[in-house]
């Protein structure tokens, strides 16, 4: 099994969404987020699937993980009918804190099934708190998926380098 790189998109000066396109085979892909730091302390990475290279803001994600923290034991997380995926939680923006983690899409360039997706994903929180988060999530609406959009809680990604591969 190997890895084919389809899109990539660093972030060196402050924007309001990204995209990364390219799911257009039936292959599975993968996506790492290196070093998302938001403008705005204490938000999370959020994403929205692309049709059509758009992005779909129908409540139709439903996403479920456990959150791993240092200062407590675990807790689980999720949300139904959402307008996005919520990816993390409350990432900082001081010296040092950022998220780091890696995403799988399926079926997404099927039109007859849901675009699942799993995660896992270390951060360190606006309180410099590690946090790690593992899960899943999916878009409940059958559709061909050719992308995903990030973007941040509220402001705007500060900084990272979000990869997309199709793995072969």
């Amino acid at each position: 099994m190997g890895l084919v790189q389809v899109a990539t998109n660093t972030v060196t000066s402050a924007v309001s969404s990204l995209d990364l396109i390219g799911t257009t085979t039936d292959d599975v892909y993968m996506i790492t987020v290196n070093g998302y730091i938001p403008t705005t302390d204490a938000q999370d990475l959020r994403a929205r699937v692309l049709e059509s290279s758009s992005a779909n803001s129908t409540s139709n994600y439903d996403r479920a993980m456990k959150v791993l923290r240092t200062d407590t034991t675990f807790s689980n997380n999720s949300n139904a009918n959402e307008t996005y995926y919520d990816l993390t939680t409350a990432v900082g923006n001081s010296t040092g804190e950022q998220m780091n983690g890696i995403l799988y899409i399926y079926n997404a360039n099927n039109s007859s099934e849901y675009t699942f997706l799993t995660m896992e994903n270390v951060q360190l929180s606006h309180t410099a708190l590690t946090i790690g988060n593992q899960g899943g999530a999916v878009f409940t609406s059958a559709s061909q998926v050719n992308g995903i959009q990030f973007f941040a809680g509220s402001g705007n990604i500060a900084s990272g380098t979000f990869t997309l591969y199709r793995m072969t």
